[in-house]
């Protein structure tokens, strides 16, 4: 059974296009509205504008990491409280304490398995 979380927006940040429309397409599956920003500088400028439940964040990206990314949106007194999920290849123990320190609330490895997703959804989203 799919997770159904309406109306809730989802910030998608990661430099890969087909990552990307993976998680889009799953996200919007369940309900989610979606945004998408292609690396970590692009997030900390859309996510004031759009306000997401939500943020699901590559670690490793050109122009701006998604650990710096990270620190800077939860800098932001209206984005503090906003669940970040760190989505990365790199989620070994060292990158997932790394990722913690950040501000990310749990890090899930690459690729990602689409059931996972609706976990963490209702994890984060549902109220």
């Amino acid at each position: 059974m799919v997770t159904k979380i309406e109306g809730r927006n989802v910030l998608i940040v990661d430099d890969h296009e087909d990552i990307r429309e993976l998680m889009r397409f799953s996200l919007q599956m369940r309900g989610c509205s979606v945004v998408e920003a292609v690396n970590g500088k692009e997030a900390v400028e859309l996510a004031p504008q759009i306000h997401p439940d939500l943020i699901l964040m590559d670690l490793s990206m050109p122009v701006l990491d998604g650990y710096e990314a990270t620190r800077q949106i939860h800098r932001l007194p209206q984005l503090n409280n906003v669940p970040i999920v760190a989505v990365s290849a790199y989620c070994d123990a060292h990158n997932r304490q790394k990722a913690f320190s950040a501000g990310c609330v749990e890090c899930v490895s690459k690729p990602v398995d689409f059931a996972l997703v609706g976990d963490i959804l209702a994890r984060y989203l549902q109220a």
